[in-house]
């Protein structure tokens, strides 16, 4: 089975098994184990300036993001969880779920706060993992960070990676 965790000041977790999304809820509650996780957090600081040489290699194929500096609080939380995980035997993964939805085309225009572009959002989504009606954006990105450990697994994702730090992205 297969993670996916959005950082937050809640954490989410949602649990898939193949195409088949088998727990979501709160990080706290889940007590299903898996062996591989994808975290949505920076797990790493950049050695010099603001970005990373991954997220320099993700802004040359188009996809933006925010420096981990910025978000410096969600990234100390993901690693945070990821050293526990690794403790506990879990290979962890750092994701970017809207790099996941660009290169896979999963409504990437769509505005993951409102109502019409989550149903956007999962309706295409339904391509590839069998997901039911979700009303909270925060768990649609753990549901997209654990398909995006599952392609890399099934030989369809790649690590985008440098000397301070890695992203795991599908191959669009």
């Amino acid at each position: 089975m297969i993670a996916g965790i959005d950082v937050g000041r809640i954490c989410h977790i949602a649990v898939i098994d193949g195409r088949e999304v088998v727990y979501t809820g709160i990080l706290e509650n889940c007590d299903i184990d898996f062996k591989f996780a994808g975290i949505d957090a920076p797990l790493s600081f950049p050695k010099r300036g603001y970005f990373r040489e991954c997220e320099r290699k993700l802004h040359k194929m188009g996809i933006r993001l925010l420096p981990p500096r910025f978000i410096e609080g969600i990234a100390y939380k993901g690693m945070e969880i990821a050293e526990k995980l690794r403790k506990k035997g879990v290979v962890v993964y750092e994701v970017y779920p809207f790099a996941t939805r660009i290169l896979l085309n999963i409504a990437p225009r769509a505005n993951k706060k409102k109502l019409e572009g989550r149903i956007e959002i999962l309706k295409a989504l339904k391509r590839f993992i069998d997901v039911k009606d979700v009303d909270d954006h925060n768990v649609i990105d753990a549901i997209i960070s654990a398909l995006t450990v599952r392609l890399y697994l099934e030989g369809k994702g790649e690590i985008v990676d440098g000397e301070d730090g890695s992203i795991l992205i599908p191959k669009s």
